[in-house]
């Protein structure tokens, strides 16, 4: 199920992606669980935890599809660097608060039917341990109504030459009937309840046993 590709990439994301494979195959044991639940197409957000920087490029390489994905303005600061992530589909978010920008979008990206690869915790755990999700994840699922796939990546922090490195994805999660029944929600605690559950979930897969 590893670095199988079944969706039409960008050339240069095609270039990034086999480049990263090749690296990863030489000096990492990857090893993806439940890929497969991931949609072909449409809509899609995949929701992870993050403990490592290397979390980002191995969850790419990892998906069928071609990923787009939130990461910190300041990293597009510099011309070059910033012209790479902005080609390879990245999206700048202000940190800190509210980016109308960039969840302007995000929510043209989704309606597009495309994949966006979020971490809800918003930044890197430095301890390994699960932090609480932030309400940006439930205001994107509420207004897009995109199907989120959680995932649990166990083995980058620390990442050690020739470890083990697990990405186990769930089942897809479907909030539209949530956000249908929950009209009369104040907008805050919806949001605030889709993004628990999804950590949740990505807690529930963190605990199931490696060898399953």
């Amino acid at each position: 199920m590893f670095f199988v590709q079944r969706v039409k990439r960008s050339p240069l994301y095609r270039v990034a992606r086999w480049s990263m494979a090749q690296l990863a195959r030489g000096l990492l044991r990857v090893r993806v669980i439940g890929a497969e639940h991931v949609p072909e197409d449409g809509p899609v957000i995949v929701a992870a935890n993050h403990a490592s920087y290397f979390d980002i490029p191995l969850l790419g390489i990892s998906l069928a599809r071609q990923a787009d994905y939130l990461a910190k303005r300041e990293l597009f600061a510099l011309p070059p660097v910033g012209a790479l992530l902005r080609a390879l589909g990245g999206v700048p978010v202000k940190r800190g608060g509210i980016d109308r920008a960039a969840m302007a979008e995000v929510a043209r990206r989704l309606a597009a039917g495309r994949l966006l690869v979020i971490y809800p915790e918003g930044t890197r755990s430095r301890t390994g341990i699960l932090g609480p999700a932030r309400p940006g994840i439930g205001r994107i699922v509420a207004e897009s109504r995109a199907v989120v796939v959680p995932v649990f990546i166990r083995g980058t922090r620390p990442l050690r030459p020739f470890g083990e490195v697990t990405l186990r994805f769930g089942t897809p999660l479907d909030f539209g009937p949530d956000v249908a029944l929950s009209a009369q929600m104040q907008s805050k605690k919806l949001y605030a309840r889709i993004a628990l559950r999804v950590m949740a979930e990505i807690e529930k897969l963190g605990q199931q046993p490696l060898s399953s």
